[in-house]
């Protein structure tokens, strides 16, 4: 059996956010440099075989996708309206034709959520929204990255 590597589709999701408009940037990753309202984070979170397929594993993965917002910037009201219009927009083309790569097979929508919180970096609070993003791979597809 042959595990898979997610570094194309970690890309697809940045080049697909990045596209979308509305943020400020996109990292593959915890964000290491200056933290900014907008800023969104593609982090790789588990990942399991729920079966085979004759010789080949029927992975599951999750990706977080962290966007954070000043929570101090602005009535409190526009910020969580920002990142809720955002999440239904992206959600939305994430179920729509938008293809993650290669070896993804489908995205399983009835695992997919998403949660509200806030964290104090650099001494400003942010508003930040996780969307767990849950997707099938390919059993039968090449993994050669």
């Amino acid at each position: 059996m042959v595990a898979t590597n997610t570094q194309s589709t970690l890309r697809a999701l940045r080049t697909k956010l990045q596209a979308m408009g509305g943020v400020a940037g996109v990292v593959i990753g915890e964000p290491k440099s200056a933290m900014q309202s907008g800023l969104v984070a593609v982090l790789s979170e588990t990942g399991r075989i729920d079966e085979t397929v004759l010789d080949a594993p029927r992975e599951v993965h999750e990706v977080t996708l962290r966007r954070f917002e000043n929570a101090m910037e602005g009535p409190e009201e526009d910020v969580e309206f920002l990142l809720d219009r955002w999440r239904a927009e992206l959600l939305q083309d994430l179920w729509g034709d938008f293809d993650l790569g290669a070896t993804v097979a489908h995205l399983l929508p009835a695992l997919m959520s998403w949660a509200y919180g806030y964290v104090t970096i650099e001494n400003v609070v942010y508003r930040y929204l996780d969307i767990t993003v849950v997707f099938r791979v390919d059993p039968v597809a090449t993994f050669t990255q």
